[in-house]
């Protein structure tokens, strides 16, 4: 997810303020606020398919970590490519047919399931940043910036599917564990920390903060996922996929039953009562 993809001028910040990484200008940090991302998190718990708050809340927590991530992304030999030739991952990822066309058990074609499955478009993820005032559409000096967070933000669901972990709250809980990793925002960090308690309070039993713990020890085994050429990727098989970016298994998130993480973070007026409380562990 985007900390940072101002679609603005040059001229509009003092000189002082920009900073070139590999020849490319980039804004300055956004200020930091945490009382502004307090608040987005909670919508985002009230609503867990509000996605523009995710984006709100990381934006406002960002700091340096849109700099930082930038410099060790165009250093790699793909992230150059990214932005400079540029790769429009975006376009890559809604051609639905070039990607059915791909070997059955491949990555692309599991990503396609995945979102043909869950009603879902790269698209969408570049509307949710516009409506929290993100803009990857319009004109910007910033442009290798931009593209690169671009590129991040539409593979979202693609590491869903890299990941094994679901749409659910808890998945998306997660799948987040391993974006704080991959670029240290602590944006994601306070949803992750106010996601669990809130998923713990509605299922104390569930195995809500075990699942979280393994996928942090596999994020932080995992390889830096943003250097690692997405086309190519796609075209390989999901299992071989996985083990080149180090990705392990999720035995503890696979075990909360199906019908527990349905319920997580449902309106209460959707939530299935007959939902029993989830065994201890």
């Amino acid at each position: 997810m985007a900390q940072t993809t101002d679609s603005a001028r040059l001229e509009d910040y003092d000189p002082a303020e920009i900073q070139y990484i590999g020849g490319h200008p980039t804004p300055p940090p956004p200020p930091i606020r945490p009382f502004y991302a307090l608040r987005a998190v909670l919508r985002l718990v009230r609503n867990k398919e509000d996605t523009s708050q995710v984006f709100e809340a990381v934006s406002a927590l960002s700091g340096n970590a849109g700099r930082n991530t930038f410099r060790r992304f165009v250093a790699t030999p793909y992230g150059k490519r990214v932005i400079e030739t540029p790769i429009k991952l975006e376009e890559i990822l809604s051609d639905h047919e070039a990607l059915r066309a791909l070997p059955e058990g491949s990555m692309g074609r599991a990503y396609l399931d995945f979102m043909e499955g869950e009603n879902l478009t790269a698209e969408g993820l570049i509307d949710a940043a516009e409506e929290a005032g993100i803009d990857f559409r319009g004109e910007t000096d910033f442009d290798a910036f931009r593209r690169m967070f671009l590129n991040v933000d539409v593979a979202h669901d693609l590491w869903h599917v890299a990941t094994g972990y679901g749409r659910d709250a808890l998945g998306e809980l997660c799948n987040l564990v391993y974006t704080y990793e991959q670029s240290k925002n602590r944006g994601f960090l306070l949803i992750v920390f106010i996601g669990a308690i809130a998923q713990k309070l509605e299922q104390p039993r569930a195995k809500i903060i075990s699942a979280l713990i393994e996928a942090w020890r596999n994020a932080k085994k995992s390889n830096w996922i943003l250097e690692f050429d997405v086309e190519e990727l796609l075209k390989t098989p999901l299992s071989e996929a996985r083990e080149r970016l180090g990705l392990g298994p999720t035995p503890v998130y696979e075990s909360v039953p199906d019908e527990i993480k349905r319920s997580l973070l449902q309106p209460k007026e959707q939530r299935n009562a007959a939902v029993a409380p989830a065994p201890a562990g």
